[in-house]
């Protein structure tokens, strides 16, 4: 058991880090804004890794050259469809939970010095969507989230200030450990010199991931027990 020194704030992505829905869930969030604005966009095509919710809508709005007032003024049907079509497309057979995540999840849990929480760009209601139908939602009873912050930068110390609320512990610098499948999840805590540990199972390989350099760089979360290290060592 590792004493209370080493206490530990862990902050994990959701998408290409705990799970895939293999488009789906993409594809959705297309069709809201398509449906709800009512024309084309470049959102099939529009890249969404490492960013918040409302950064991806309001690239798309912007980069499809819609007009500029209907960012908010759609904002919330937009979010409104696009969380019933997951409710509708997501379950147990599409939501793939990737390799080691449970393992890891389960021994942090059992772990005393471990805060863990999730540190995603998606809403606080899509997140919980795609997290019910494989079972991990249990493991988490807080977080930062995509309508919490525009940037992804920005979620860290919200997901500090909370953890701070639940457990009275102060985390600071290498105390809060971000894991993450994108050079986003990787840099976005760098201004408060927190731990991050890279993995190569979303859409950057190794190498990419490597560029940024990340703390630790695993190709999957199959290796509990050298994760367990990197987060505690």
């Amino acid at each position: 058991m590792i004493t209370k020194q080493y206490l530990r704030l862990i902050l994990f992505d959701i998408d290409g880090t705990l799970i895939t829905t293999d488009g789906i869930a993409k594809t959705a969030f297309a069709e809201a804004i398509e449906e709800t604005f009512g024309t084309p966009t470049i959102a099939h095509a529009h890249d969404f890794a490492g960013k918040t919710d409302q950064q991806i809508y309001s690239e798309i709005v912007r980069g499809s050259n819609l007009p500029e007032e209907l960012l908010s003024t759609h904002h919330d049907a937009v979010f409104s469809l696009f969380f019933r079509k997951l409710e509708e497309r997501l379950g147990e057979e599409n939501v793939t939970v990737l390799p080691g995540v449970r393992a890891l999840l389960e021994a942090l849990r059992d772990e005393e010095a471990a805060t863990v929480a999730l540190l995603t760009g998606n809403m606080l209601q899509g997140a919980r969507i795609k997290l019910t139908p494989p079972g991990l939602l249990e493991f988490f009873s807080f977080g930062a989230f995509g309508n919490d912050a525009y940037y992804r930068h920005d979620l860290p110390e919200i997901a500090i200030a909370r953890a701070y609320e639940r457990t009275g512990a102060t985390f600071k610098a290498k105390d809060i450990v971000i894991i993450g499948d994108t050079p986003h999840d990787i840099d976005c805590g760098r201004h408060l010199n927190v731990r991050s540990i890279g993995v190569a199972t979303g859409g950057y390989s190794h190498e990419s991931l490597a560029e940024a350099r990340p703390d630790h760089l695993f190709e999957d979360l199959t290796e509990t027990d050298r994760l367990l290290d990197a987060i505690f060592d």
